[in-house]
């Protein structure tokens, strides 16, 4: 479909869109919702939406270049919220050009990209939603902050799209974080539905200072952290995976019963927080900042056994100077004031290391 100024676009190649501006020979300027004009060949967009009304396109780029009032308020913003769109821009019914491809299974998921892959610990971090299935999402991520959600994103998706959220600064991600994600899937022809996911993930600030932790993968060119929301593919594999396995239990006819003893699970969790088994290059970092990451795996592990309900936890933090067991004690009296510690087993832990009773 041939575009024209006014046409709101998507990229066939490229994730993102947004309102064309002006066309020269074979060359697309696409204004962003970024406020930045993109050329592009006008074989590589899709029209999602033919302008219909001149005198609206112009209101609109001038918005763009010049920034009114409320631009300026949203810009001001550390959230991104898309510009909010109507049923008909959504095309629920075949209305593209493009249907959407056959397929059920589901794939969405957060992705984490450092800055800079040399130092990836010790950088801000990218945020990605990724929506690797033939669906279309809406979906909105947020932040818990107390009781309530600050948002960070909402806005539709293409099937096999990626889109920026934000960016988390390093001091950011010493502290534990929750985000919520929420979604919808459906797509613009019969399809099979799933229900909307509604799901809560808390981000460990130690994953962040293991350089492990960051992966190659099949949605970014540079190692990344990829968590999943949605995997239905995996749930897939995973099935037919362990169907294989009962066919060929059966298939086999060992007579020779072995029975194997059950190790038991211990009795009482335990927790290294020396820094050598919680970060890989423990040198490079500060005193401060040792112990920052130390007190954030306490804070952790214990709100863990604390929905677990475990009845006993050990956190095992050595002699050194005392600071870290200090600080450990510090932080139960004053945030759990209802647990009980004390020192652990010395037969065991020496003077090194801090129980505490969760129930």
């Amino acid at each position: 479909m041939k575009c024209r100024v006014g046409d709101k676009v998507r990229f066939l190649n490229d994730v993102g869109g947004g309102k064309v501006t002006r066309i020269e020979k074979n060359t697309v300027y696409v204004l962003g919702a970024d406020g930045f004009e993109i050329p592009v060949l006008a074989a590589e967009v899709i029209v999602i939406d033919q302008a219909t009304d001149s005198s609206i396109q112009k209101n609109t780029v001038s918005q763009f270049e010049n920034g009114d009032d409320n631009n300026k308020s949203v810009q001001s913003q550390d959230a991104y919220i898309p510009e909010a769109q109507a049923f008909d821009e959504i095309n629920f019914a075949n209305q593209d050009d493009e249907v959407d491809p056959d397929g059920d299974l589901l794939g969405l998921f957060l992705g984490f990209v450092p800055e800079n892959q040399i130092n990836r610990t010790e950088v801000n971090q990218s945020l990605y939603i990724i929506n690797d299935s033939p669906y279309r999402v809406f979906v909105t991520i947020s932040k818990w902050q107390e009781t309530l959600l600050k948002p960070l994103y909402a806005g539709f998706m293409y099937p096999e799209t990626k889109q920026h959220v934000s960016t988390l600064k390093k001091d950011e991600i010493n502290n534990e974080i929750t985000l919520n994600i929420q979604s919808i899937f459906f797509k613009n022809r019969e399809f099979t539905p799933n229900q909307p996911e509604y799901f809560d993930i808390r981000l460990n600030p130690t994953k962040f200072y293991k350089k492990g932790s960051f992966t190659a993968n099949d949605f970014f060119d540079e190692d990344a952290i990829i968590l999943a929301i949605a995997d239905t593919k995996k749930e897939e594999i995973l099935k037919s995976l362990t169907d294989k396995a009962i066919d060929q239990s059966i298939k086999q006819k060992d007579t020779n019963i072995k029975f194997v003893k059950k190790e038991k699970k211990p009795a009482v969790e335990e927790v290294d927080l020396h820094i050598e088994e919680l970060v890989d290059n423990p040198k490079d970092l500060k005193p401060g900042e040792i112990l920052d990451i130390q007190l954030s795996r306490f804070k952790v592990a214990l709100e863990g056994a604390i929905i677990a309900k475990s009845r006993k936890i050990v956190f095992i933090h050595g002699v050194g100077n005392g600071k870290l067991k200090h600080e450990l004690r510090k932080e139960l009296e004053k945030n759990y004031p209802k647990l009980r510690y004390q020192d652990a087993s010395f037969r065991e832990y020496g003077y090194g290391a801090t129980m505490v009773f969760v129930r």
